[in-house]
């Protein structure tokens, strides 16, 4: 499934947050946005999982207008932002099944506990959510996200917080979902991360979304030295 943005701006009072970003995403592409904190990431990726209205532009979500239909796409979208996007009180095992009787995932009992225990949660399937800790919160966004199979994932900032072995979960996990044909958007401003799982790399500063290489043009390297050419220009 495709994802297509068209000069998507938002403006908060007179300062415009993301100015006209354009671009796409296709099945099995990874598109990875780097950008500093305050540039406008978190703001795109919520107009893109239409939990934020943009001000002006276009988004198409399997060629629906995801504006105007914003409820007719989001079953496509798989979504992990900083909010928790899941009850505190509730366990992993019951947040799971609320949202996926939401929903109406199929085999939906097998479909939980086979995700938890993919996400390496089983022993905690039934503590409430808010004595996680972030690595472990995350896991289990990352599998509320995949409940429902969306053909599109969006990711904020998803290594942010996170120990070496939750890191290398979520690479695992992002490398498997690519492979699956999955469309992702990541934004990080870790620039070795974004490169290892990215097939397609833009810069988002002050707001402004420039793409500047595909995976195989540039090395790590030299991804790191323009990136921090632009943070100074």
């Amino acid at each position: 499934m495709r994802l297509r943005a068209f000069e998507l701006t938002k403006d908060f009072g007179h300062r415009s947050i993301v100015k006209n970003a354009t671009f796409s995403v296709n099945s099995g592409e990874v598109v990875t946005i780097f950008g500093p904190n305050g540039a406008g990431k978190t703001t795109l990726i919520k107009i893109l999982a239409t939990l934020l209205k943009p001000t002006s532009g276009e988004l198409e979500i399997g060629g629906a207008d995801a504006i105007a239909d914003y409820s007719d796409v989001r079953s496509a979208l798989g979504v992990v932002i900083h909010e928790m996007l899941a009850y505190p009180a509730f366990s992993p095992y019951e947040n799971l099944r609320f949202f996926g009787q939401m929903y109406g995932v199929e085999q939906l009992e097998h479909r939980v506990t086979t995700l938890l225990a993919e996400v390496g949660l089983q022993r905690f399937a039934h503590e409430p959510l808010h004595i996680f800790s972030r690595g472990m919160t995350q896991r289990v966004m990352i599998a509320r996200a995949l409940l429902h199979h969306p053909s599109v994932l969006l990711l904020d900032e998803p290594f942010s917080g996170l120990d070496a072995a939750a890191k290398q979960f979520v690479i695992a996990r992002i490398e498997q979902e690519q492979q699956d044909g999955k469309g992702i958007v990541i934004t990080t401003h870790n620039t070795e991360l974004g490169y290892l799982v990215g097939t397609r790399f833009f810069f988002m500063i002050n707001g402004e979304l420039e793409e500047v290489a595909r995976k195989g043009e540039v090395t790590a390297e030299t991804l790191l030295q323009m990136y921090e050419d632009r943070l100074t220009l």
